[in-house]
């Protein structure tokens, strides 16, 4: 059975291959390759090696559930109705879970094994073959194990929140991993404390590591219960994931759990007070917006907790006002997110000024605390007191530009989204659109230029232009979201119904006629696909000279508090490093802004 269903796989694999699917897979096998190389690597190093296959199996057990939800090019659904035995089915499933991409890739970062036994002798290498073909194993079938209990619990609040954690790590470390290298410097001389390399060995994915340095001093007992174990391990999963396949395919989904908790009745006093009440709440049951908010304060405290890796504490006073940033940047949908359900507010006269405010005040009351709490405590922590004028400047300017960019963003450049009671389990089924969030992310820094620049002069002045700034974007913002929402409502709807339109293409002017070709050359291939990749690289590469080599040198040569490390500008002489810091900042924008283009030449018109 497995070989039908590889032939099946193959072939919708080969049919479906396209647009989008293409896109995401070069950009995919282009970075899981450039892993790989980074494992081969270190693989010489058996220490960094066993650090490399423990992320490897965690990517591979939490990554599909949090970037697509898994791999279901073929459905068990589909099979529900053959007499085929639950067990059969997933072991003929498991054989099909081995053709793709990113088992290809992964198998190449496994391949670090014979690699490392290469220098151990003949016997190890051997031993190395089948403990590579294991590790893959139990990577695929902790992905698949590990994939079926989150769908079971994805619709929950704890469930969203608990998937948010691999993805702000992964995110944070492409950010301020640069933080990691002096440490794994270190390892790479002077290797892992006794205790910290034993606990690698003892993990599941390290035991193919230990069966390969058993084989290379010949302690055959080791190498026999690592593989063993391994082969054991397998076995168990394959069980778990037929029990997964039994359910899935047996059970419907409920949709009478909301029904048999009674709702606690309350009257809000006013209708600010409701539509705030009503957006606090969905807030807090949305798993969509649980697992974002959850994203974005994760994202911010590693991303400004790494760095004290190489030393610097520099980061940790900014982490509340990066919190701040991400959350908006994720918000940018907000209307969106709300489907159809928009012809309430549009339907009710009036109802737009009490609907913006309501939301814009909801939004604060959610991140504000968080992002003041994560500024004072970090900030007296680290006894970064120089600080405090710059932070009382910026975070209220912050606050107040940011939720006032949530809503007319989502009204200005919708983004429509799935009707809420008809989402899947699959959290990333309606992504955040990366224009959204670039707008929004540098629309914010402008807002808070003014306090910025006052306070660098004049720390009282640039406290009260903050303050001042904040309160009168919360409402100018607000005010052009509401406009919007008078003289746009109903296209605003009509586009989250029906999603964008294409446009007329105009009439095509007379050509010249073509020369034949020549019978052995072919017509030249449309240039969507190379547009597309090339977008997604641009998109890919733009936040490396934006952010660490632009951004963070310039916060460091204002602060004073400058920690060289990886940053070119801050290498160079005194009258080069603001040249440099801003040059970099620019190129990051220009690559990011021609990104987009790209990505929007290649999409198909719309309206």
């Amino acid at each position: 059975m497995a070989g039908v269903l590889i032939r099946m796989k193959l072939a919708v694999l080969r049919n479906s291959l396209g647009g989008k699917q293409a896109e995401n897979l070069i950009g995919g096998l282009s970075a899981g390759l450039l892993l790989a190389a980074v494992t081969l690597y270190f693989a010489t190093r058996a220490d960094l090696l066993g650090i490399a296959l423990a992320f490897w199996v965690l990517g591979w057990m939490i990554g599909p559930a949090m970037f697509g939800g898994g791999d279901d090019t073929l459905r068990p659904e589909i099979f529900a109705q053959l007499p085929v035995s639950p067990r059969r089915l997933a072991a003929g499933l498991l054989g099909a879970s081995f053709v793709g991409a990113a088992p290809a890739v992964s198998l190449v970062a496994f391949a670090g094994l014979v690699v490392l036994a290469s220098r151990l002798g003949t016997v190890a290498v051997v031993v190395a073959v089948p403990a590579m073909l294991l590790q893959l194993t139990l990577a695929v079938l902790l992905s698949r194990v590990t994939t079926g209990v989150i769908n079971r619990v994805m619709r929950t609040r704890a469930g969203a929140a608990a998937t948010a954690v691999f993805s702000a790590i992964v995110m944070a470390l492409t950010g301020s991993g640069w933080a990691l290298f002096p440490a794994a410097g270190s390892v790479a001389g002077a290797g892992l404390p006794d205790a910290v390399s034993a606990s690698l060995r003892l993990l599941p994915s390290g035991w193919s590591l230990a069966a390969v340095e058993a084989a290379g001093r010949s302690d055959w007992l080791i190498v026999a219960v690592a593989l063993s174990g391994l082969l054991l391990l397998c076995g168990l999963l394959l069980w778990a994931w037929a029990a997964l396949l039994r359910q899935r395919m047996t059970t419907r989904p409920s949709t009478t759990g909301t029904r048999r908790r009674a709702e606690r009745e309350y009257r809000a006093r006013g209708p600010l007070a409701a539509v705030f009440v009503k957006e606090t709440r969905t807030w807090l049951r949305d798993f969509r917006r649980v697992h974002f908010a959850v994203f974005a304060f994760l994202y911010a405290v590693f991303f400004c907790v790494l760095p004290l890796a190489a030393g610097s504490s520099d980061f940790l006073p900014w982490t509340g006002l990066l919190f701040v940033l991400i959350a908006a940047a994720m918000s940018a949908g907000l209307y969106g997110e709300d489907g159809t359900a928009l012809w309430i507010t549009l339907t009710v006269p009036g109802a737009s000024s009490v609907d913006v405010r309501g939301r814009q005040l909801a939004w604060l009351a959610l991140v504000a605390p968080p992002a003041v709490g994560l500024t004072v405590a970090l900030t007296a922590a680290t006894g970064h007191h120089d600080q405090w004028p710059l932070l009382l400047a910026l975070v209220p300017a912050v606050l107040g530009g940011c939720a006032g960019l949530v809503v007319l963003l989502s009204l200005v450049r919708l983004v429509p989204i799935t009707d809420p009671h008809k989402r899947s389990g699959n959290l990333l089924e309606n992504p955040t659109d990366f224009g959204q969030v670039l707008l929004c992310l540098v629309l914010a820094a402008a807002g808070a230029g003014p306090a910025f620049l006052v306070a660098q002069r004049d720390p009282v002045g640039g406290i009260i232009t903050g303050v001042v700034s904040g309160i009168g974007l919360f409402w100018l913002l607000g005010r052009l979201a509401q406009r919007r929402l008078d003289t746009h409502g109903p296209e605003v709807l009509h586009l989250m119904r029906s999603g964008p339109t294409r446009r007329v293409a105009p009439p095509l002017r007379p050509l010249r006629p073509l020369r034949p070709l020549h019978p052995l050359r072919r017509p030249a291939p449309i240039k969507t696909a190379g547009t597309r990749t090339a977008a997604m690289f641009l998109l890919t590469v733009c936040w490396i000279p934006l952010f660490p080599q632009g951004l963070v040198p310039i916060v460091m040569l204002l602060t004073g508090k400058v920690e060289r490390s990886w940053f070119l500008a801050l290498h160079l002489p005194s009258a080069y490093q603001w040249p440099v810091a801003l040059g970099m900042t620019v190129l990051g924008l220009i690559i990011a802004g021609t990104g987009v283009v790209l990505k929007r030449r290649s999409s198909p018109a719309t309206a």
